[in-house]
């Protein structure tokens, strides 16, 4: 992949990211809602493959824990 492949991931992981924020500050969504947390987990993968190819380790290691959070969010909202 070419460092334009990474960057769009990244942007990608930022939309979806201020996204799932937005809807939920508009009551467009439920802040325990299952497309919240899989809006997060996804922009915090895509976040975390963009961030591990700019070699950003604290960017990694946020978005590693945004993850993990949506991850319980998941659990927990079924």
């Amino acid at each position: 992949m070419t460092d334009k492949h990474f960057e769009r991931i990244g942007w990608i992981g930022f939309i979806l990211i201020v996204s799932a924020y937005l809807f939920i500050t508009v009551k467009l969504m439920a802040v325990s809602s299952t497309g919240y947390h899989l809006m997060n987990l996804a922009g915090a993968l895509c976040m975390i493959v963009n961030a591990r190819h700019k070699r950003a380790q604290p960017l990694v290691w946020l978005n590693i824990v945004w993850f993990l959070i949506a991850v319980m969010g998941l659990i927990n909202s079924k």
